[in-house]
């Protein structure tokens, strides 16, 4: 199973003026025979669908996030008695003969080593899992609590480029068994926007809290965008031809005359949990009648340049 690439709603747009120019092509098959025995047309319907992002998620380890959690816990608790003891000794300071300007000194670099400390690990637990992950975790202790308790799991999404500026509040995903996509279905609940880029890749890391998982568990979560549907045509795997890494397909556009058409930026679809095919934007939604068997008999005319037959 190939990696699915993804939909974004305004390059979807941007695509559908080229879909029916890009790698575009006329063949007339002259043949009534060739009609009757090897080429084959179903109208298809376009439906609405709201566009999708899809990501491949994992169950992460939940000690990092607990050790870092209690290290900041630590810190905040060292930083706080360093900054009671300065102000203390700045006060016996300023009474005649109580204390040297040496402890006063060993003070202040005391509150300022421990509050360096404590703004270290904050910032790295930013780095690592975003603003608002980390905020979570450390605003209020019932959040930190069931992930210590692993009451909870914690997801983290890989979504390659282009990235998501708003990405929605939950999503929804299944547990990875390959090509069957078998698994339960989960709800997922956003903790935030990763502060790294995921390793080998151009794209994003998305947070995601959801039912107690065991650590490593895969997912394939499905990030549905907040948009009005697109009309999208499901092209079937056996109406596909494929030139380089380009799908291609051919409508019927007269008696004998077919006419190719590049899918750009597909998007798989699924039936009965396995791959059906290939689903992109359409312009309008009149059934259009596709090729779905005798495409490589189209292609192979347009490629040698028969013209008719």
């Amino acid at each position: 199973m190939r990696v699915e690439r993804l939909w974004m709603i305004g390059a979807v747009w941007a695509a559908l003026g080229a879909i029916a120019l890009a790698r575009a092509a006329t063949v007339r098959v002259g043949a009534e025979d060739l009609l009757r025995r090897d080429v084959v047309v179903r109208a298809i319907t376009p439906q609405p669908e709201y566009p999708v992002r899809y990501a491949y998620g994992r169950a992460i380890g939940l000690g990092a996030i607990v050790a870092a959690v209690s290290a900041i816990d630590s810190a905040r608790a060292a930083a706080q008695l360093d900054s009671t003891l300065l102000r203390e000794t700045r006060a016996l300071y300023r009474a005649p003969y109580h204390i040297s300007a040496q402890k006063l000194a060993q003070a202040q670099a005391a509150a300022a080593q421990t509050r360096a400390r404590l703004a270290s690990l904050v910032g790295v637990l930013r780095a690592r899992y975003g603003v608002e992950f980390t905020q979570a975790l450390l605003g209020h202790g019932r959040l930190a609590a069931r992930i210590s308790r692993a009451a909870v799991s914690v997801v983290e999404a890989i979504v390659p480029y282009p990235l998501l500026q708003h990405p929605p509040r939950a999503a929804t995903a299944r547990i990875d068994g390959g090509a069957l996509m078998s698994g339960r279905s989960l709800t997922l609940r956003l903790l935030g926007v990763g502060g790294r880029m995921p390793s080998g890749m151009i794209g994003q890391a998305l947070y995601y809290l959801g039912p107690a998982l065991q650590a490593g568990t895969m997912l394939r979560v499905r990030i549905r965008l907040d948009t009005r549907p697109v009309p999208a045509l499901r092209v079937p795997l056996s109406a596909l031809i494929f030139d380089g890494r380009t799908a291609i397909a051919f409508r019927r556009t007269g008696a004998r005359t077919f006419r190719s058409f590049a899918l750009l930026r597909p998007l798989p679809f699924y039936t009965h949990g396995h791959v059906g095919g290939d689903q992109i934007a359409w312009p309008g939604r009149a059934p259009v009648p596709i090729v779905i068997a005798g495409a490589g008999l189209l292609w192979s005319l347009i490629k040698s340049n028969a013209g008719s037959r």
